[in-house]
């Protein structure tokens, strides 16, 4: 075999690669949770009821949806995000095809910082980060998406 055929044969590999490498869509969801005498949860977070009914989020019984968007992340570039209540950045760390490693901060109204994680989720699962928001017994979730 020539070496023009294992050239040739290199570069095809190597512009098959995939489409993801580098690159992830998100999608989020900002909740509002508190507690309540008859449960309720907002239609459009069905697909997280599941882990919403789990610990640590079953300390509460009422999902209210505040906001919800896409975000485009590319590898090691921080994307701001406005939220209902304060903001948060999310930044992609690594991307295989079935992980996402994301950086995720998140400010409350008055710009104090209440979080900052660097979680790994599996592609197209959600992952839920947050914790106790505005009042003593409310809680205050993004929840995220990412292709």
């Amino acid at each position: 075999m020539s070496l023009r055929f294992w050239l040739a044969t290199s570069i095809v590999l190597a512009l098959a690669q995939p489409a993801f490498a580098g690159d992830a869509d998100c999608n989020y969801i900002e909740i509002a949770a508190t507690k309540s005498d008859k449960a309720a949860m907002d239609p459009e977070l069905k697909p997280l009821e599941k882990k919403l009914k789990k610990a640590p989020f079953s300390a509460w019984n009422t999902f209210k949806k505040l906001s919800a968007g896409t975000v485009s992340l590319t590898k090691n570039k921080q994307e701001s995000i406005r939220l209902k209540h304060g903001s948060a950045s999310l930044m992609l760390r690594d991307r295989t095809e079935k992980r996402v490693e994301l950086t995720i901060t998140k400010d409350d109204e008055k710009g104090k910082r209440v979080l900052e994680a660097k979680p790994a989720l599996k592609v197209a699962d959600y992952l839920i980060v947050g914790g106790p928001g505005g009042s003593d017994d409310a809680g205050h979730m993004l929840a995220l998406t990412c292709k």
